[in-house]
């Protein structure tokens, strides 16, 4: 009896342990199962921050391609005003020499002793005035009867305007264009050389991918050096493949090729 009386507390104390080890075991879960949630909730914004982002990376990148469109744009509308601008100071320069002249003439006029050549002075400044035409001016009518199809006319002023304005900011498109007049005329060999001009003054001009291909047909309806003016139109489709004279140089080809064959 005595021995069971003393294996009591000995049990007492065994079960007690365990009991005490079963809640430090719940106390170490929860205090896991809180750090995962403070882990899952980071995680969570973490995620949201990356949405965030992506979103504001997409908008972004719309924002980008709508200014690349407008600086497009912008660029275009640019080159416009340069070309106006340019006519324009072909007027200027040519106000200003008239001007110069007119002056000299006035100058000259006062170291006259008589009044009769003092007038005749002033009448021939006057006449010179009254026959100066602005750059812009006589371009702008040769390229209207150009588009009329008054092809001799419109040579006429193309070769006034280069005689005139040797260094005028249009002198590679009225090189260009009086080439056309030459070409629709059926002067082939002028109209060659005028495009041949363009080509190797003007390389950086607007109108060398139709010179070229201009230059080549003049060559192949005189059926002179037929290599050189394939060399050309194979050299638009290489330099300017997106342009419309590559699709006509390429057609040109072709039709070279067939009849070369049969």
């Amino acid at each position: 009896m005595k021995r069971v009386l003393l294996f009591l507390p000995l049990a007492a104390a065994l079960g007690l342990g365990g009991c005490v080890a079963t809640q430090q075991d719940m106390l170490d879960l929860e205090s896991q199962t809180d750090s995962l949630k403070q882990q899952v909730a980071q995680l969570d914004k973490t995620i949201s921050s990356l949405q965030a982002n992506q979103a504001d990376l997409s908008v972004r990148m719309q924002s980008l391609h709508e200014d690349l469109s407008s600086y497009t744009e912008t660029i275009k509308e640019n080159q416009d005003q340069m070309t106006r601008l340019s006519s324009k100071l072909d007027d200027l320069s040519a106000g200003v020499e008239s001007r110069v002249a007119q002056i000299g003439a006035t100058l000259s006029s006062q170291q006259l002793k008589s009044l009769e050549q003092q007038r005749a002075a002033a009448e021939q400044a006057a006449k010179a005035a009254a026959e100066s035409t602005a750059p812009s001016d006589l371009f702008n009518t040769a390229d209207v009867r150009l588009n009329v199809k008054d092809y001799d006319l419109a040579a006429k002023g193309f070769e006034e305007y280069l005689r005139k304005y040797p260094h005028g900011a249009l002198v590679d498109v009225a090189t260009y264009k009086l080439g056309q007049a030459y070409f629709r005329q059926g002067r082939w060999e002028s109209a060659g050389r005028r495009f041949a001009a363009v080509i190797e003054k003007y390389p950086k001009s607007e109108m060398l991918p139709s010179s070229r291909l201009y230059y080549a047909l003049c060559l192949l309806r005189m059926k002179r050096h037929l290599s050189e003016a394939k060399k050309y139109l194979e050299s638009i489709t290489l330099d300017f493949p997106r342009s419309p004279e590559a699709k006509a140089a390429a057609a040109q080809l072709k039709r070279l090729s067939r009849s070369r064959k049969s």
